[in-house]
Parts: structure tokens; C-alpha cells; sequence
């Protein structure tokens, strides 16, 4: 119960921030596809960074302290790069038709 509703509030948070701040929505989708890449990246290294710090907690409330310190900006971020992909997706679907064959106007 803790991880959804973790994710699903951390979610929340990621919506909030792209409405709150849109300057800093990426202005392409390759630097959309960067940040994904590097949240993804940034993702992957919490349970490296996670073995390292543990280890220096004394108490359950420094390890708690810590695990959520290191995963809440981490998954938010995620979630961000994620909504700001699925917008730039969205942008490109709704354009409308690209061009095609010229129709002539004489036949």
C-alpha cells in the first residue's frame, strides 16, 4: 500500500510541477529523450547509493530518512521527464495530416 501510494502522490507532485513551472519543460523532444535517459540512469544508481549510505545509519529513522531522502526526487523526477514525454508525444499526434500529394484544382 506504501508504493502506490507513494507513486501515485509523487505522481501528483510530477503534474503539479509541469503545470507550476513550465519553463522547465524541455524545448524538443530529443532534449525530452535526454532527460528521460538521464532520470532513468539517475533511477538506476539509488540502490548503489542505497548500499553505500545505509550501512551509516544508527537508527531506523536515519535509514528511513535516507532511503526516502534519495528516492522521492529521484522517482519525481522520472515521473516529470515521463509526463513531459507523453506531452511532446501528444503535441506531434494532434497536428493534423503533414502534406501528401498537391491536389490540383482543374480536375
Amino acid at each position: 500500500m506504501f508504493e502506490t501510494a507513494m507513486l501515485v502522490g509523487l505522481g501528483a507532485v510530477a503534474v503539479w510541477a509541469r503545470f507550476r513551472f513550465p519553463r522547465l519543460r524541455p524545448t524538443s523532444l530529443a532534449r525530452t529523450v535526454l532527460h528521460v535517459a538521464i532520470s532513468l540512469c539517475v533511477f538506476a544508481f539509488v540502490p548503489a547509493a542505497l548500499a553505500l549510505l545505509l550501512p551509516l545509519a544508527t537508527s531506523y529513522a536515519q535509514v528511513a530518512f535516507i532511503a526516502l531522502a534519495l528516492l522521492m526526487p529521484t522517482l519525481t523526477y522520472l515521473l516529470l521527464s515521463w509526463v513531459w514525454l507523453v506531452e511532446w508525444i501528444l503535441h506531434y499526434l494532434n497536428r493534423g495530416p503533414r502534406g501528401g500529394h498537391p491536389v490540383s484544382t482543374k480536375s
